[in-house]
Formats: C-alpha cells, structure tokens, sequence
C-alpha cells in the first residue's frame, strides 16, 4: 500500500489555483518520491496528512476558507505539542460523541503503523496519529476516577502498552 500525500482526492484539496498538471502529478505519488522537497515540507505534509484524517480540513473547507488561507496559516506552524494537543481534543469530542471511536481509532492507528514499517513506509504520519490518539485517550482517563482505575482504564493500559 503506498503511502498518498492526503487522500485520492487531493487534487480538488491542494491545488491551490494551479491549473492542475504538477499538483495532480504529486499527488499520485507515494510519499517517499518527495525526497527534493525541504525537511519542513515534509513536516508540513504530515500535518496536512494529520488534518485531513482529523476531520480538520473538511470543516475549514464547510467555513469557506479557501486552500491558501489553510495552507498559508499552518505553514506557520510545526507539529508540536500545542498541535498535537488541539487535535487531541478534537478526539476528545468525537469520543464523547460516539463512545468508543478513541480506542478503536487507536487499534486502527497501531496496526497501520506495523504495516508501514513492515513496507518499509515513511513513519512519522503513523506515529503522529498513534500519539494524538494517545494523548486524547490519556486525557479522557486522567479526568475520569483517578482514585482507583477502573476496568476500562485497565483495559486502556493494556491498549497501550504500557505495564
């Protein structure tokens, strides 16, 4: 399975006024071909990756923002902790929504990530999906009974991984 710059539909989401031709040829590319692009482009990608599997880019696109506002605006930004966190919180709602979606997102998560390094895959899309997961789930459980873990919380740190 190669790995795509967002989804199939790219083209309509980034082309960014061009008159299609490179954009559509980009993004019918695995990831990997974008070896001439710099360190923050790559970083950049993954944070497009991030908010088209979020949802993110759906709504900004429902508020009429248009692609270079989106793509101007968080070409400003790493993905960092702050980002990692909104996102996060983003889950938090979508699990309060429909229980349950967080832990299997994360089951999701973890198993596309062996998948990818098993294909020999550029990672860090994966890996940055696992710890948005993570961090929303840990939130969820730390406001929950701290007192005593529950079951489900058991569950979780099995989940996870942690022992």
């Amino acid at each position: 399975m190669k790995t795509r710059l967002v989804s199939p539909d790219c083209p309509q989401a980034f082309q960014g006024g061009r008159r299609g031709g490179s954009a559509q040829r980009k993004c019918d590319r695995p990831l990997l071909t974008f070896t001439s692009w710099e360190a923050s482009s790559g970083e950049l990608m993954t944070i497009f990756q991030l908010l088209h599997w979020n949802g993110s880019l759906k709504a900004l696109r429902e508020t009429k923002c248009s692609r270079q506002e989106v793509i101007s605006y968080y070409s400003q930004y790493s993905l960092d902790e702050k980002m990692r966190s909104h996102m996060a919180l983003d889950w938090i709602m979508k699990e309060r929504e429909s229980p349950g979606i967080l832990s299997q997102e994360l089951r999701t998560a973890l198993r596309e990530l062996e998948e990818a390094r098993k294909a020999g895959q550029e990672l860090r899309f994966y890996k940055e999906k696992k710890e948005i997961l993570s961090l929303a789930l840990t939130q969820i459980y730390s406001e929950s009974d701290t007192s005593s873990p529950s079951d489900d919380q058991l569950s979780l740190t099995a989940l996870c991984g942690y022992h």
